[in-house]
């Protein structure tokens, strides 16, 4: 079975947006992706950057993400995903989400793994969530997926392949230091599965998207004059992927 993914980079200033929204509205009315990745908290201005927290701030960025379906109704996508900041009582997520046009947003689970460092400050403006990533299956597809810094779990990348899992989605805000690609590409090869990561692009983010086989090879990248790539895969690669080392090694 084949399936068109795709994975683009996101501005990484909210007044920049826009633009973008209406480019991803327009890039697949021809033929339409079964699976769009979207970069970590798009939409919005990295605002997890500043070490003090900010309770406007973060009231505006959950403001706007309330407000998302309005941006992804107009893309011709079967699913999309990504992450958007959610206020849940008193706590503050970076949750994953599943977006369908016969369902609308449906909610995932809160991001795991929060760096506190120069640059992104995650522990300041969210709350841990309490659990890691689970397949999940819509229709034909089982998927999941892996929030930025996740990707460097290798045993959640192994665990996801052996629960069944075709497609990680990997959204994220990193600059550019290969340790993401390498991560990218071994999840990929530690999963047996495909690995589709959207970055966001300007100042210190660095942009730069991947759709990665199974077997790690990189089958399409973004740069900064295409920042929407698609790429058709096949999924009996996955099952064919799982018979071969490391995957058939027993734990």
């Amino acid at each position: 079975m084949t399936f068109l993914i795709a994975t683009c980079e996101f501005p990484d200033r909210a007044d920049l947006a826009a633009g973008m929204w209406q480019r991803l509205a327009g890039e697949f009315d021809k033929r339409p992706v079964d699976l769009l990745v979207l970069p970590e908290l798009a939409g919005v201005d990295s605002f997890w950057s500043s070490p003090t927290f900010d309770e406007a701030v973060w009231r505006q960025a959950a403001a706007t993400h309330d407000t998302l379906e309005e941006h992804l109704r107009p893309i011709a996508a079967r699913r999309i995903v990504g992450t958007r900041a959610v206020a849940d009582g008193a706590k503050r997520w970076n949750e994953t989400f599943l977006w369908t046009p016969e369902r609308g947003m449906v909610r995932g689970r809160a991001k795991a793994l929060l760096p506190q460092q120069e640059g992104g400050w995650e522990e300041t403006w969210f709350d841990r969530g309490s659990r890691y990533a689970e397949a999940v299956r819509d229709g034909e597809l089982c998927f999941s997926e892996l929030v930025c810094t996740e990707l460097m779990v290798s045993t959640a990348a192994r665990g996801l392949g052996q629960s069944g899992v075709q497609v990680i989605a990997a959204p994220r805000a990193t600059g550019g230091h290969p340790r993401w690609e390498v991560a990218a590409r071994m999840t990929a090869i530690a999963a047996g599965a495909f690995v589709a990561t959207a970055n966001r692009r300007g100042a210190r983010l660095a942009g730069g998207s991947w759709i990665v086989a199974p077997d790690g090879d990189i089958l399409a990248r973004t740069n900064v004059s295409a920042p929407i790539v698609s790429h058709e895969i096949d999924l009996a690669l996955v099952d064919s992927a799982r018979l071969t080392y490391p995957r058939n090694v027993r734990d």
